[in-house]
């Protein structure tokens, strides 16, 4: 028989192992409870964005590019013969005509060669008279007539030839334009690879930019095209389409297009970059969206709608096909209709079906759209 006091100890550890496995069953019944209370009030939280409804607009029939201006001519001027800077006529900066001398090397020897050959040749044209003249007389042979001349072209020859290097020691301007800085002075040995200096023609002057593959139909010669260069005030160059390149580059599949434009002021130097706009055609009526509305992924590129739920507001994902993109605009091709409502701001936060609530038609987010909605149209 069990002892009394044994069996009302078992008594007490099971009831005490019952209050204690209740209590601790019942407190996570109770924190489930809560948590789950908790997302479902989460779940019906609404997540305020920025909305701005898809646009009809006129699309001006133009491609823009990053443009790089070239000098229409250009050059770093070096000797054509090595030698010693006896004079430089020219100041950093300058402007200079074609043909005009910039650094002379010294030519003393070469001139005195030339005096000694201009002699010679003065000697030789006498003699070479005098022999056409006995030779007409026929008191000479023909083959002393033909030595004489002989002599006569060999020293004319001669001259020229001291003349030419004569010229070769002097630099200038191959054709008019502004200098840069001197690269010389007074006194030192250059070579023919020691740089004088640099000489660029600016007016007119090229933008040089590159274009797609797909777009190359659209272009032609003749084209217009409009340069705008930051830090210039936003002001206008006008020019065209001077030459297309000759092929695509297997890299980047992209052609080569050079402009020719005007350059007044001489304001546009070699170098700088600006976006160049070619005028294609006429505009046309396109669909379009902000571009911060637009989400790509590995599957393409897609917006967030807003629709009216059971409940509000909900956001919804749609499938989009875009276009061009130009001044915070993106056409949109295919899946949208003019007047919906599409998410500019807040889409990080949102899922298929999220409820939202739309932020004040007064906030930043809305305001980049009527801004490049208005540059679109111009």
């Amino acid at each position: 028989m069990i002892d009394k006091h044994l069996a009302r100890r078992l008594i007490i550890l099971a009831v005490f192992l019952v209050v204690l496995f209740g209590g601790i069953f019942g407190w996570h019944a109770f924190v489930s409870g809560k948590i789950e209370q908790a997302m479902a009030k989460a779940g019906h939280q609404r997540t305020t964005v920025s909305a701005q409804p898809v646009k009809q607009i006129e699309w001006p029939a133009e491609l823009q590019a990053t443009a790089t201006l070239k000098a229409i001519q250009g050059a770093m001027l070096t000797p054509q013969l090595a030698g010693m800077v006896t004079a430089i006529h020219f100041h950093s900066g300058s402007e200079v005509k074609k043909g005009q001398l910039l650094v002379q090397l010294n030519d003393a020897n070469q001139r005195a060669q030339l005096v000694h050959d201009q002699s010679a040749l003065k000697l030789a044209k006498t003699e070479l008279a005098q022999q056409r003249s006995l030779y007409k007389r026929h008191n000479v042979s023909q083959l002393s007539y033909q030595r004489a001349q002989t002599a006569y072209t060999q020293a004319r020859a001669a001259v020229s030839a001291d003349r030419a290097t004569i010229a070769k020691l002097q630099v200038r301007a191959p054709f008019t334009g502004h200098l840069g800085l001197r690269q010389v002075s007074l006194g030192q040995y250059v070579s023919t690879t020691t740089p004088v200096v640099n000489i660029q023609q600016w007016h007119p002057i090229h933008a040089v930019f590159q274009v797609p593959q797909q777009q190359l139909a659209r272009l032609a010669t003749g084209q217009q095209v409009l340069l705008s260069v930051a830090g210039l005030g936003g002001k206008t160059y006008k020019g065209k389409i001077s030459a297309i390149g000759a092929q695509v580059e297997s890299g980047t599949r992209n052609v080569q297009v050079q402009a020719t434009l005007h350059n007044p002021g001489l304001v546009l130097r070699p170098g700088m970059y600006g976006q160049a706009t070619v005028k294609t055609g006429k505009a046309r009526e396109v669909l379009a969206v902000s571009d911060s509305a637009i989400t790509y992924n590995t599957y393409g590129s897609y917006v967030y709608i807003i629709e009216q739920g059971k409940n509000g507001l909900v956001a919804k994902e749609r499938n989009v096909q875009t276009g061009d993109s130009r001044n915070g605009l993106t056409v949109v091709t295919r899946g949208l209709e003019a007047g919906e409502q599409v998410v500019t701001a807040g889409q990080v936060k949102l899922h298929p079906g999220a409820p939202v609530s739309l932020a004040p038609s007064g906030n930043s987010a809305a305001q980049p759209m009527a801004a490049a909605t208005a540059g679109s149209g111009s």
